[in-house]
């Protein structure tokens, strides 16, 4: 038994060098990011999302799915004044040089560069940006349903993490700004 309890007394300290994710490093990212997308939702189901280069994804059920539209045909335009809600999403990014114990906000070149390779991977079109949307609709939903929508403005939250060697990696994170909710919500 008295082993066990030394192995254990040694082992907890360790623990906390091979588990860098506990800590809460998103609290010190950046917030003054690059706006990736708009979103705006007209009713309950039908929602669009603008990217900062203009391109348009629309989603037909409350946000589980975005599809790219090549041609929108003005329809954005003439239903931005019947909103249930929108919201600015903007991106955060976070380094690291030392595998991940330490994260610190990247300010070497603009932030929007890492957002931009992310969400427009050439391998795989532009499923990455549909699946950033998806993401991004049910955080909103369920805080929203909670009424604790506050938890995500200017609060970035991890999207992915990616390394060039052990060392040296990146975190990418989004958060909201500019939330707007329409006062005639029929519950």
């Amino acid at each position: 038994m008295k082993i066990i309890s030394i192995i254990i007394m040694i082992l907890i300290p360790l623990s906390s060098e091979f588990i860098p994710q506990q800590n809460d490093y998103w609290k010190n990212a950046p917030i003054e990011g690059s706006k990736i997308f708009s979103i705006l939702f007209t009713d309950q189901q039908n929602g669009f999302a603008i990217s900062a280069t203009d391109e348009i994804f629309i989603s037909k059920d409350s946000g589980k799915t975005w599809e790219y539209v090549k041609d929108n045909n003005g329809a954005t335009k003439s239903n931005k004044d019947k909103k249930v809600w929108s919201a600015d999403i903007y991106c955060s990014v976070l380094q690291t040089t030392d595998g991940g114990k330490s994260w610190l906000p990247y300010t070497n070149e603009m932030q929007e560069h890492f957002c931009k390779v992310y969400l427009k991977d050439p391998n795989v079109d532009y499923k990455t940006a549909s699946e950033f949307l998806a993401k991004v609709s049910k955080e909103i939903l369920g805080n929203l349903s909670h009424n604790r929508i506050e938890s995500l403005i200017n609060h970035p939250k991890q999207c992915t993490e990616y390394y060039s060697n052990e060392n040296e990696g990146w975190a990418l994170g989004w958060c909201i700004k500019e939330f707007k909710m329409s006062e005639n919500i029929e519950n």
